[in-house]
């Protein structure tokens, strides 16, 4: 057996950040009609395939994206093999391919991820009573089946990805005096399974909470209102980016466009040329 040059195989593998031209991985989250799937397909609407396990994008007629709907989780086998081995849209003349993912409702796809689970479980033991969900094995397998997922997105470095999830409230410990006393504070987090919200959270450049807020109107206009992405640290919000430069804590008008040049820039203007 021959044996390995490690000489190449260094070769092969190391690189320095400058050298690479990777697509980052954004996770954004909020209540619903806050304009997730809006900043999902920022990217641009040709350039943007939307994964679409709640139906969020059937009335975005006007923009008219490119949608793949999801109804089970076997359906998320199809996608991303086709993605990965085609990326060729099947209805425009002349065809293209997409560089930006927009996986918009991880909080739905995990709830078919265990569906997935159960059915299967049922499937395998003739004491299995049907609907019912074992609390630690079932949600154990379902959130394996998301982290995997998570990867192979991961794995794809020529492709951005935006993923969406719903936000829910938590309660957190801030110190150990804290714990002591009992008193806790709220936190808004994307709705996920702690350990599927781990894992994602470790895998995505930014992580960051979208909302509206009202601002005052000029010559006595009525308030109008404005969207905004928060990315700063903050003990209220699961939020953080990964960039060389300090960022500002949140994005008025937020764009995927925005955002990355941001990131890669530290700026919001456009180079001249």
């Amino acid at each position: 057996m021959a044996e390995k040059d490690y000489r190449k195989v260094a070769a092969a593998k190391m690189y320095r950040p400058g050298e690479i031209e990777r697509q980052p991985k954004i996770l954004v989250y909020g209540r619903n009609k806050k304009g997730k799937t809006t900043f999902g397909t920022s990217a641009g609407i040709d350039r943007t395939i939307v994964v679409d396990p709640e139906y969020g994008a059937s009335e975005m007629k006007t923009k008219n994206p490119h949608v793949w709907p999801i109804d089970k989780w076997a359906e998320m086998d199809d996608f991303i093999e086709w993605f990965r081995n085609v990326n060729e849209c099947p209805k425009c003349k002349p065809t293209h391919s997409f560089d930006w993912v927009c996986v918009d409702g991880l909080t739905r796809l995990g709830n078919m991820a265990l569906k997935h689970v159960g059915k299967l479980e049922e499937e395998r033991s003739l004491t299995r009573i049907p609907g019912l969900l074992d609390p630690r094995r079932d949600y154990n397998k379902a959130g394996e089946l998301m982290k995997d997922m998570l990867v192979r997105f991961h794995n794809m470095h020529d492709v951005g990805v935006v993923y969406t999830a719903q936000e829910r409230m938590q309660e957190t410990m801030d110190s150990e005096e804290d714990e002591d006393s009992g008193e806790s504070e709220v936190m808004y987090v994307p709705d996920l399974p702690k350990g599927v919200r781990g894992h994602a959270n470790s895998l995505v450049d930014v992580i960051g909470r979208l909302y509206v807020v009202k601002i005052d109107g000029e010559m006595g206009e009525p308030p109008k209102k404005q969207r905004r992405l928060w990315i700063g640290d903050s003990l209220k919000y699961d939020t953080g980016y990964r960039s060389d430069f300090e960022l500002p804590d949140y994005l008025r008008a937020p764009t995927v466009g925005k955002l990355v040049r941001l990131m890669r820039e530290g700026t919001l203007k456009k180079k001249a040329g």
